[in-house]
C-alpha cells in the first residue's frame, strides 16, 4: 500500500494512513522477493576438456550502476569452487562434471535491497561450454515490482525494515518521508511540501516510492504509541537506498555517551551535542571532549554535534540496550572563504555574491554588511528590531529570536556561514550575533533549497566576520 501525496502535510497524511490501516487491516507482502531474475543460457559450443564441460558467464548490475560487476566472487554450488570476475564482469569454471550445474553470486548489498542471490542452473555437456548471465533486475523492473509504476529519472525508492529494540519485526506502522520541492516560474518562486507514505508489512518491511534522488528528505515512522526519531538523509543519486528504523515508546530511554574531537584529534571542549528535533535533550562536552545524554529515546534518531568554528555534524544512532557508547567523532573546521577580485578591484566572496543574488530576487528579508557596519553593538535584540514578524524571548541565558508562525511564535533553524546548526542555544546566539556580518531571514515556505527548513518555522542565515 504505497502512495505518494503531492502536497498533503506529513502529519495529516500519516493520520489518514493509520485510519485506513485500522479499517482494512491488510498487510502488503514484500514484492521485491517476487522478482524473477532473467537468465540467459547460450547454446553449447566446443570445449577443450573431454569428459567434462565448462561454465562461462558474466555478472551484471542492472539496477544501481548498469555496469558489469568486477572483482566479485562467483560460486559453483556443490563443488566447493569459487572464481573472481574480471574487469568486464566475466567468470569461467572449467573441468565441470557433466549434468546440472548451479552458479550463484551473493553479496550483502543484494540482501540490503531485498534481492535474493543471483543464481542460475545450466546443463553441462561433454566437451562444451554453457554460457549464462547473472543479473539484477533493471531499474524499471525493480520500480514496477515495488511501486507498481515506473518512476521519473530523478525519483527513487527508499526501503527498510521496522524493528523493536529487541529486534522483532513491527507491522502496521505508518512510515513517511517529507521533502520540499521548489517551483520556479515567471515572477514566481514557490516551495511546496511533498511526501511519500507506506506502512510496514507483516515482516516489518516498508518501501517509499517517488523519493527525490537529488535532495534530502525527513524520514519518520510513528503511531500513537511508538515512533522513530526524524532522520534526515538523501539517496545521493542512487535509484534505491535502505534505512532500517528502530521504533519504541518515548518512555523507553537509553544513556548515550561519546567524545568529540577537534583539530589534531584532541578532545573538543564546550561543544554541544543534542538530539535532533528535541532541544530539551542537550549536553555540553567537558575539557576532554566527552559528553553524556542520560535519557535518549531508545529508537532510531540522530544527534547533532556543533561547536563554533566547526561544521555541524549529524550522527545516526540506533540504540538497543540501556547504554550506548559511541566511537570518537571528529568535527571538521569550517573552511574559510577565499576572496576574489572583480575587474573594478572590489573584493567579494562567493557567499557575498550569492547573498546579493538572493536579495535581488526579493524573497526573504536581508540585512547587509553596510547596515550592520553602522551599528556599534550587534545583538539579538537589535537584529530582531530590524526584521518584521519577529519577537525576543527572554531566557536565563539571554535573549532568543522567535519567528511568527500563524497566531504564535516559533524557534527558527539557524545556518551559520552556510552550515545548518539547527536550534542553537541563547548563549550561542549571543556570540553569533556579535560576529554577524550579513543576515538573511526566510519563512518556512520561501527558504532557498540549500537552507531547508524541516521544522516548519523558518530559518535565519548568519554570515560572520
Amino acid at each position: 500500500m504505497n502512495a505518494v501525496f503531492p502536497t498533503l502535510s506529513l502529519r495529516m497524511a500519516m493520520t489518514l494512513l493509520r485510519t485506513i490501516l485500522r479499517a482494512a487491516d491488510v498487510l502488503r507482502p514484500a514484492l521485491v522477493h517476487a522478482l524473477v531474475l532473467p537468465l540467459v543460457v547460450a547454446p553449447a559450443i566446443a570445449a577443450a576438456q573431454a569428459g567434462t564441460g565448462a561454465v562461462r558467464g558474466t555478472v551484471h548490475d542492472s539496477l544501481r550502476t548498469e555496469a558489469p560487476l568486477a572483482g566479485v566472487d562467483v560460486v559453483l554450488l556443490g563443488a566447493n569452487r569459487r572464481v573472481t570476475t574480471d574487469a568486464a564482469g566475466r567468470f569461467e569454471f572449467t573441468g565441470v562434471p557433466l549434468g546440472a550445474a548451479t552458479v550463484v553470486f551473493a553479496a550483502p548489498w543484494l540482501d540490503s535491497l531485498a534481492l535474493p542471490p543471483l543464481q542460475a542452473s545450466v546443463d553441462v555437456r561433454e566437451s562444451s561450454v554453457a554460457s549464462m548471465m547473472l543479473a539484477t533486475p533493471s531499474r524499471r523492473a525493480y520500480q514496477l515490482a515495488v511501486c507498481g509504476v515506473a518512476l521519473a529519472d530523478t525519483e527513487g525508492i527508499l526501503i527498510g525494515e521496522l524493528r523493536s529494540p529487541d529486534g522483532e519485526a513491527v507491522a502496521g506502522v505508518p512510515v513517511g518521508a517529507k521533502w520540499y520541492e521548489t517551483r520556479i516560474g515567471t515572477g514566481q518562486f514557490e516551495r511546496v511540501v511533498r511526501a511519500s507514505l507506506d506502512s510496514s508489512n507483516a515482516a516489518g518491511f516498508y518501501s517509499l516510492c517517488g523519493v527525490p534522488t537529488d535532495a534530502e528528505v525527513a524520514l519518520v515512522a510513528a503511531t500513537d504509541s511508538i515512533a522513530s526519531g526524524e532522520i534526515v538523509l538523501g539517496l545521493n543519486g542512487a535509484p534505491v537506498a535502505r534505512r532500517d528504523l528502530t521504533v519504541a515508546p518515548s518512555v523507553l530511554t537509553v544513556r548515550v555517551r561519546g567524545r568529540l574531537l577537534g583539530a589534531d584529534s584532541a578532545g573538543l571542549a564546550n561543544a554541544i551535542v543534542a538530539l535532533a528535533g528535541d532541544s530539551s535533550r542537550t549536553a555540553r562536552t567537558d575539557a576532554d571532549g566527552r559528553f553524556s545524554l542520560p535519557a535518549v529515546p531508545r529508537r532510531s534518531s540522530q544527534l547533532v554535534a556543533r561547536a563554533l568554528g566547526f561544521v555541524p555534524t549529524l550522527l545516526a544512532i540506533d540504540p538497543v540496550g540501556d547504554e550506548l557508547e559511541l566511537e570518537d567523532l571528529a568535527l571538521q573546521k569550517v573552511p574559510y572563504d577565499l576572496s576574489t577580485v572583480t575587474v573594478t578591484g572590489q573584493a567579494m566572496t562567493a557567499n557575498q555574491l550569492q547573498f546579493d543574488v538572493r536579495r535581488d530576487r526579493g524573497i526573504g528579508f536581508f540585512i547587509s554588511d553596510s547596515v550592520l557596519a553602522k551599528i556599534p553593538m550587534v545583538n539579538s535584540t537589535v537584529i530582531s528590531s530590524m526584521i518584521p514578524r519577529t519577537a525576543i524571548q527572554q531566557t536565563r541565558q539571554g535573549p532568543m529570536i522567535q519567528l511568527r508562525r500563524g497566531s504564535g511564535f516559533c524557534r527558527p533553524r539557524f545556518f551559520i556561514d552556510g552550515y545548518d546548526n539547527g536550534n542553537i542555544s541563547a548563549e550561542e546566539e549571543g556570540s553569533l550575533m556579535a560576529r554577524a556580518k550579513r543576515v538573511e531571514v526566510y519563512t518556512a515556505s520561501n527558504a532557498p533549497p540549500q537552507f531547508n527548513d524541516f521544522d516548519g518555522c523558518g530559518v535565519i542565515v548568519v554570515w560572520t566576520r
